[in-house]
């Protein structure tokens, strides 16, 4: 019966290892992108932003918000952002930051399609709750505007058979 136990208990400990359902709750078994239902971490919560300098004004910085490339879609939903007074946000606008909605610099390597867009700065004059665009199609950069309701999905089986 303990030779049983045993390989029973080494068994279940080894299937929840190579598991990748690990989550807690009614929502256990069921993955939202790269975390679980109700686990996702914090939004910004990794992110370390820079203080405002003093010759710096407040808003929109420079005028990266105005070139008229689109970048690539991240994601169609934007994201919810509390943005702190006196801190600089760097919105990724060329869809390639592994630290959505925020640049990571990824727009400058060598493996990403010369795109010529730069991250829009912004500084907030007091502390706000934002939407941020993930889409990365908003004309209000880096603001949504709604325009992830007009992105049409792509047709996978498109020019399969032409």
């Amino acid at each position: 019966i303990k030779m049983r136990q045993s390989l029973a208990s080494l068994i279940s400990s080894s299937a929840s290892r190579f598991s990748n359902k690990t989550g807690f709750g009614p929502n256990r078994m069921f993955r939202k992108g790269t975390h679980f239902v109700g686990t996702e971490p914090k939004v910004l919560k990794y992110h370390l932003l820079q203080d405002k300098k003093p010759t710096e004004p407040y808003g929109l910085q420079g005028n990266n918000h105005e070139l008229p490339q689109l970048g690539k879609i991240h994601s169609k939903l934007p994201t919810k952002v509390q943005m702190k007074k006196d801190k600089v946000y760097a919105w990724c606008s060329c869809g390639y930051s592994g630290n959505q909605p925020l640049c990571d610099g990824s727009h400058n390597s060598v493996r990403i399609p010369d795109l010529k867009l730069k991250p829009v700065r912004f500084i907030p004059d007091k502390d706000m709750t934002v939407w941020l665009c993930n889409c990365k199609q908003s004309k209000n950069r880096p603001f949504c505007d709604g325009s992830h309701r007009d992105i049409k999905p792509e047709d996978k089986q498109a020019g399969l058979f032409d």
